[in-house]
């Protein structure tokens, strides 16, 4: 697990100061140690955490004439596989590190290499021959990868806070980030905050050479929803076990100790209970929020007890868990307003002072159907949206509006697209709220119609998570894992997503996965472990990994937000309005709970302004919370 950073220059000329700088802001990511490799027209960098080969695997690595030299952020889990091909075709390979392979298969099949590649990774090669850059970024977008294209140079960096260490890169804001994240609470890929900067996707890579840049798709996800790999059920129960199991065995390879994260849902026991298998006794890991009803430590006993996990729990009090908030946006790189940056953040915390690495149940939801909105409706709406148009409006919301006005307003919902019935459900502001936060002059460009058009066949169920495996996955929840458990130096593994049993479960149909009319939820996920897992593990009910924001804003939070307000960063930067602000703090209309997911967005991108807009380099913030309201 690493940091990587670099700069091609078709002038030839390459600052190795600022390549340096890049790479030493990101110490974080690698404290252990760091690497460097320059030539004309090419700087490269990389900050070290040792899990592979550690006394071996130092970085850059190179093939056997040096011709090509790579850098590794992330882990290849099917490395002693790929190298043992590689000695039987003749390579010569000088560690036992999974970075040195990819140089070696580099010049098997060139920029093609990554399909063979089973892990994790974001990766930067330099062929030395045909003075070339080659980048990639994993299939799901695990690791993250930055890049900027310049006429004078191209700079890359596996967190944005080292580019802005580069005087070339500009650092203008993208109003049009800004308010797609004060609707998904996150921004897509490949758009940032910054106008300038780019997201890799995940799936993809990149070409830089005297010709220019070229950006190539290796990996679709939509190539595997019309191929079913079952022929019923239990077949599919059978292979999804095996599929998992293999996958948690690759994701144990480690030269140090692993742990795993344990809230006692039925992802992470199912890491637990498979990866218990392999190791006699594992490390596990839970916390806590005193008094504010979020507090699953109960269920994480009983798995880790079924388990005879070594089990480590912290609870933590509202103060403990915000005061360092500028530190933790500040390693966030984006706004992003999922409050699960907060127990992801402490989890990893208290995991890296026993292990280096860490398994998380992360991606069964997306994978097997976990949310409430993967739910396709009534067999009532279904049969609503067959109906002409004219008559839905006209005649049947009309009718059954006199008898139940809330089921009229559930039907009348089924007028429009699937992606704008998404948006309604995760939005933090709607668009009218937004028009007064963002302004007169702001157009409503954020949708999601593109994603939704693009599945490749009518499986309502498959679609919605098809959707939330391009965006919501990498961009949301993939991003803060990364994030919070690099800010300590911890390796968060994701055994849920391996491709082979991703590419396996798209390829099932939606009701193996949700039952529309009981409304069940990971339907054959839960079969498959029903033979492993603690009953109580299995009938528990849904309790998303986040922070209870709503308790935080009732004890004082929500003064916290009204005080930056008054005098904000993003009010001086043209970014939000006034009067919606104001508005926005009132709280009129909504929930509760929205109103403080509202307030707590608000909150997020005030604090990423004054950390990120205050520092022209991307410094580290030298003050908390606390200081902000003094």
């Amino acid at each position: 697990m690493c940091g990587i950073a670099g700069i091609y220059s078709p002038s030839g000329i390459v600052d190795d100061r600022v390549v340096r700088g890049m790479t030493e802001i990101m110490h974080h990511r690698g404290p252990i140690e760091d690497g460097y490799f320059f030539r004309p027209h090419v700087g490269l960098g990389m900050r070290r955490l040792s899990i592979i080969d550690i006394e071996g695997g130092h970085q850059p690595l190179f093939n056997e004439d040096g011709m090509i030299a790579v850098i590794l952020n992330g882990q290849i889990y099917n490395y002693r596989e790929i190298r043992a091909d590689l000695i039987k075709r003749g390579h010569q390979l000088q560690t036992e590190s999974d970075t040195e392979v990819i140089a070696h298969l580099y010049e098997e099949m060139g920029e093609q290499c990554v399909t063979q590649l089973n892990g994790m990774f974001a990766l930067a090669l330099w062929d030395e021959r045909k003075q070339r850059l080659f980048i990639a970024r994993d299939r799901l977008g695990v690791k993250p990868l930055y890049y900027y294209e310049g006429a004078a140079e191209f700079v890359f960096g596996s967190e944005l806070k080292a580019l802005l260490r580069c005087r070339s890169v500009p650092k203008e804001i993208d109003p049009s980030a800004i308010a797609e994240y004060l609707t998904l609470m996150y921004i897509r890929a490949p758009r940032t905050p910054l106008k300038n900067i780019r997201k890799l996707l995940p799936g993809h890579y990149l070409t830089v050479d005297s010709r220019g840049v070229n950006v190539r798709r290796y990996w679709d996800l939509r190539e595997h929803y019309n191929h079913s790999q079952a022929s019923s059920e239990a077949e599919a129960i059978e292979r999804v076990l095996d599929l998992l199991r293999d996958s948690v065995r690759l994701r144990l390879r480690s030269d140090v100790p692993v742990g795993a994260f344990l809230s006692g849902g039925l992802d992470s026991s199912a890491i637990v209970a498979l990866a218990s298998e392999f190791n006699q006794q594992i490390d596990t890991f839970s916390v806590g929020f005193d008094g504010d009803g979020f507090d699953e430590l109960g269920y994480a006993k009983v798995v880790s007890n079924a388990f005879h996990t070594r089990h480590h729990e912290k609870i933590v009090k509202v103060d403990d868990a915000i005061r360092n908030l500028p530190k933790l946006v500040w390693h966030l790189d984006e706004p992003n307003a999922d409050s699960a940056i907060v127990p992801t953040f402490l989890i990893s915390e208290v995991a890296s002072r026993e292990v280096r690495v860490i398994l998380s149940g992360l991606g069964g939801d997306e994978l097997f159907g976990g949310y409430r909105r993967y739910f396709d409706g009534y067999p009532i709406e279904h049969l609503y949206r067959r109906l002409p148009v004219s008559v839905q409006k006209h005649f049947v919301v009309p009718l059954v509006r006199n008898f139940k006005p809330s089921l009229a307003n559930v039907i009348e919902r089924n007028q429009f697209s699937d992606a704008f019935r998404y948006l309604t459900r995760v939005a933090a502001f709607s668009g009218h709220e937004k028009q007064r936060l963002l302004g007169p002059a702001f157009v409503d460009s954020v949708n999601l119609e593109s994603e939704f058009n693009s599945y490749p066949n009518s499986d309502h169920v498959n679609r919605s998570m098809f959707v939330d495996m391009l965006t919501y996955l990498p961009d949301d929840i993939l991003h803060i894992t990364d994030r919070m458990s690099m800010a300590v130096s911890l390796e968060a593994r994701t055994p849920f997503l391996d491709y082979r049993l991703v590419e396996f479960c798209s390829g099932l149909p939606g009701s193996f996965k949700v039952g529309q009319i009981r409304r069940e939820w990971k339907k054959i996920l839960k079969k498959a472990l029903a033979p492993i897992l603690p009953r109580e593990t299995l009938v528990r009910p849904k309790w998303g990994f986040g922070a209870p924001v709503t308790a935080w804003m009732k004890n004082g939070l929500k003064g916290v937000v009204t005080d930056l307000y008054r005098e904000s960063k993003a009010l001086d930067l043209g970014l939000l309005t006034r009067k919606g602000i104001d508005t926005s703090l009132t709280g009129v209309g909504g929930t509760q709970d929205q109103f403080s997911q509202k307030l707590w967005t608000l909150l997020i991108l005030e604090v990423w302004c004054r950390v990120f807009l205050n520092s022209s380099e991307g410094d580290a913030p030298a003050f908390g919370l606390n200081d902000l309201t003094r």
